[in-house]
């Protein structure tokens, strides 16, 4: 993979992840409740799929960070 590439992936990437975490469902599932609201397993996969946007933008910084050697 070229860095060119990885770098286009990496925004990409960094893009969407922005736009999740402007999203309502970011902002319900990190939420605090004192009912246990936050608890809804609707949340529990938002909250892996913002660990899965994170993990890969910081998978593609550590490969072009290879590259860059």
């Amino acid at each position: 993979m070229t860095a060119e590439r990885l770098r286009a992936e990496l925004v990409a990437a960094e893009a969407e992840l922005k736009r999740h975490m402007a999203s309502w469902e970011y902002a319900f599932a990190m939420g605090g409740s004192c009912h246990g609201g936050g608890e809804h397993p609707r949340h529990w996969a938002t909250r892996a799929h913002t660990e899965k946007l994170f993990r890969r933008c910081r998978d593609l910084r550590a490969l072009l960070g290879e590259h860059q050697l």
